[in-house]
């Protein structure tokens, strides 16, 4: 979205009227983000599997905005799909802005016995669950002549990280997928964009026990959601093609691109306290610490 030049907007303006699809909406960032764009006078649509958990997203949000449609979804069946999106279009006509933002979790070794159905779980959710969404969204975005995507990866889907290597796989499956749709779409009216955040403080890996996380995770912060949040929206607002958040894991990219070996002792270098307090990953609470 952009303005003519020296036309000022009202942040609280920015998306007044537009309608934005948000996938795992019911916690976590699809919450954060799907407040953020309503405070901006979007007419927000809220989507998971949890009925109960998106209305009492629903209701936050009309406490200042009444536009709020919720319609519960597992987004890993594209009938559910195509019926979700029909609905869509019966209650408001168009879709301005789609957040794949749905996914599961899963940490273990490649090793274990149930790596491979759990990989398979995820890549449902995550992964092809973003490609039905795309796939029912694209033709009336095409129909508009405008429309943004915007899809959720991951730092580990830019990097992998040891005993993340399902859900690597499945990160980097959307990056290489929101890169083909980007240029594809190139023209069209149709901007694509991808959001690459570091560890989160969302309930995405609540089941995983603190000595079964990732090594380098045992030494990180996690960000908040309402920051992950606020970047989702300046980057449709501002048209990003890639957002990155926070700095620090452009240093580890910047690394392994130089030489794979290079990037793995970063990554091993996370995991210790000196090296992630100079960094500044570590700043004194972990993630098993919050609570959800």
């Amino acid at each position: 979205m952009h303005l003519p030049r020296g036309l000022v907007m009202s942040k609280k303006d920015r998306f007044k009227d537009q309608v934005v699809l948000i996938t795992g909406a019911s916690s976590g960032i699809g919450r954060a983000t799907a407040l953020e764009f309503a405070k901006e006078g979007a007419k927000t649509v809220l989507v998971s599997r949890s009925e109960e958990k998106l209305q009492q997203v629903a209701d936050e949000i009309r406490g200042f905005n009444q536009n709020v449609l919720v319609i519960p979804t597992d987004v890993s069946s594209v009938e559910q799909v195509g019926s979700m999106v029909q609905k869509v279009i019966a209650e408001y006509g168009r879709v301005d802005i789609l957040f794949n933002n749905a996914g599961s979790s899963y940490v273990g070794r490649i090793d274990e016995e149930n790596f491979v159905e759990n990989t398979k779980k995820m890549m449902d959710v995550d992964y092809f669950g973003t490609i039905y969404l795309t796939k029912e969204v694209l033709p009336i975005m095409k129909n508009q002549g405008s429309g943004h995507i915007m899809n959720m990866s991951s730092v580990v889907g830019r990097k992998a990280f040891p005993h993340f290597g399902g859900y690597s796989s499945a990160m980097h499956a959307i990056s290489a997928f929101t890169d083909s749709l980007r240029q594809e779409l190139a023209g069209t009216g149709i901007n694509v964009s991808i959001i690459h955040p570091a560890l989160t403080q969302t309930p995405l890996l609540e089941h995983v026990k603190p000595e079964d996380m990732p090594p380098p995770f045992r030494r990180l912060t996690p960000l908040s959601v309402e920051s992950v949040a606020k970047a989702v929206i300046e980057g449709v607002y501002y048209n990003q093609a890639r957002i990155i958040v926070p700095f620090q894991p452009r240093l580890l990219f910047i690394a392994d691109s130089i030489s794979p070996r290079l990037g793995d002792l970063v990554v091993r270098g996370l995991s210790n306290k000196i090296f992630s307090r100079l960094l500044g990953t570590y700043r004194g609470k972990l993630y098993h610490e919050y609570k959800y």
